[in-house]
């Protein structure tokens, strides 16, 4: 339906010299119009908006080499889905492992050297940014990205992961494998699988988590502690596992075959499951890439150096080193979300896009009969923009709305299906085409808008006849981007870590008035 605003007559400059006879408005969407007479009017056309759940989303990074984040914990929001976000990850392999050295002899006599594995952790850094310095000198830190309770505990578990996570897709070599957000990985033996020293294991996330103290044993029965540090002395989460299992499972078996090469180490280690249960707490961000802030399986252990002289019946105590063996968090990784319904239904007359497998919508903009009798008005299309008002009484925090939604539109694909598309200003126009949470005067979250101009004026022309309805979704940062790496990529992925969801006004004129849903169309046209 169609409610006409108003039409307002305007004169152009005339210039002496210049005569226009043009009468031709088929160049619909160009910004010059020759006519020296025209008026110019504005036009809402009501959208029809229908709530999309989603089941699951393509998690991994077999596709995208990296992913920018990974979440870990649970979060609660009761106008949202809850999410209970774990990490499965392979292990990298590690050169030149060894846990003895054999007897070296020197002019002065012989050398022993002793290993001895002091403390198995699984490091996670947080993402976080150095804030300044503390009253005795330390690093200030603030954590990124941080939803929920950061004052209720989660419960973590670490699994050794009994699925083969295979780069190509084992019914069809020839193509790229891929993993969903709802994949079912197996834990073959819930108890010995279990990987962690205590299995009562919880966390908070916490900025002042930047050190481990441990106890280093030396081989002559004495102890000291030592402290570890990321290089950069950023926070991070240790998850102790069990020594007896982890050496069992590496340590002692660094001599055989399965640590000659990657593909037997996958094959026998397939990775671990860092699974978080409950659905309160707070979800955070994990760094699991770069060099020293990388996540890993950290084997801390203690070299004792002996020596043994010429006529000595003791071994002499020489030098003790510290060491560390760090398997990094690599090769195929994925997230996992398990999602629960909201506790709070969504009010009459809204609807609710959250990110991740969380909601979307489908936005019907026009019917057949409406775009042929737009058509026939002969419009010049200045500008045609989308609008989505913000509940304001459900989402009063800025901070942990969703800072950007997508809309796209479902094209035939020609092979019986659908790809989903970037609509042509997010590239041709990318700078105005909006869908940015935008505030009020009173830096309020009030909604997000977008200038489809160039999608309207194809329709007007003939360019295009698809009006299938537009999608809208959570933005996810940087798969959803149009330019990648400099170049053009039109196919909306289905990846999306992002969390964060908003309550939406529909396009209901009764319930919501002038902050309805709603496209608005500004035009121009001959006298």
């Amino acid at each position: 339906m169609i409610r006409k605003i108003g039409v307002l007559g305007i004169s152009l400059l005339c210039f002496a010299a210049i005569v226009s006879c043009e009468k031709d408005f088929s160049n619909i969407g160009n910004s010059v119009v020759d006519n020296t007479k025209f008026e110019t009017g504005e036009i809402l056309l009501d959208v029809e908006i229908t709530p999309i759940n989603i089941e699951s989303v393509r998690a991994d990074n077999i596709s995208l080499g990296n992913v920018a984040q990974y979440w870990l914990g649970g979060y609660k929001s009761d106008n949202y889905k809850t999410i209970e976000s774990s990490i499965v990850s392979q292990l990298g392999l590690l050169a030149s492992l060894k846990t003895e050295d054999v007897k070296a002899a020197t002019e002065d006599g012989e050398i022993d050297s002793i290993y001895v594995l002091d403390k198995v952790i699984l490091k996670l850094p947080y993402t976080a940014t150095n804030i300044g310095t503390e009253s005795d000198g330390k690093p200030k830190f603030r954590l990124d990205s941080v939803l929920g309770n950061t004052s209720i505990a989660t419960s973590l578990k670490v699994y050794k992961n009994g699925t083969y996570l295979n780069t190509l897709d084992p019914s069809n070599p020839s193509q790229s494998n891929s993993f969903q957000s709802d994949y079912n990985y197996e834990i073959t033996d819930p108890i010995n699988d279990l990987l962690n020293e205590d299995i009562g294991f919880s966390f908070k996330p916490s900025p002042i988590d930047t050190m481990l103290i441990l106890t280093r044993n030396i081989s002559n029965g004495n102890t000291y502690k030592d402290t570890i540090r990321l290089a950069n002395k950023a926070p991070f989460l240790t998850v102790p596992l069990d020594m007896t299992k982890m050496k069992a499972l590496f340590w002692d078996e660094f001599k055989n075959d399965q640590f000659k090469t990657a593909e037997a180490f996958n094959t026998y280690f397939k990775g671990v499951i860092i699974k978080t249960e409950g659905t309160d707490g707070a979800r955070v961000t994990r760094s699991l890439l770069g060099t020293s802030t990388s996540a890993s399986i950290d084997f801390h252990y203690t070299i004792t150096t002996f020596e043994k002289k010429d006529g000595q019946a003791t071994l002499i105590l020489k030098d003790t080193l510290p060491s560390t063996y760090s398997f990094p968090l690599s090769g195929v990784r994925n997230s996992t979300y398990k999602m629960s319904t909201a506790t709070t239904a969504t009010p009459a007359n809204n609807f609710v896009i959250q990110g991740a497998a969380g909601t979307m919508a489908e936005v019907k903009i026009i019917d057949n009969t409406k775009l042929l009798e737009l058509r026939a008005n002969n419009w010049l299309i200045n500008d045609a923009s989308l609008t989505f008002y913000i509940n304001q009484t459900i989402n009063t925090n800025k901070d942990i709305l969703p800072q950007r939604l997508l809309v796209y539109q479902n094209k035939d694909n020609g092979s019986g299906g659908e790809t989903p598309t970037q609509l042509s200003g997010s590239y041709k126009e990318a700078s105005t085409f909006g869908g940015n949470l935008e505030l009020s005067e009173d830096d309020k979250p009030e909604k997000y808008n977008f200038r489809i101009t160039d999608y309207f004026s194809d329709l007007l022309d003939g360019t295009t006849s698809n009006i299938s309805p537009l999608i809208l979704k959570v933005y996810n940062d940087p798969t959803d981007s149009a330019i990648k790496n400099s170049a053009l990529d039109v196919n909306v992925k289905t990846y999306n870590w992002n969390p964060r969801g908003v309550t939406l006004l529909n396009g209901d004129e009764t319930a919501n008035g002038v902050k309805r849903a709603v496209l608005k169309i500004s035009y121009s046209k001959e006298k």
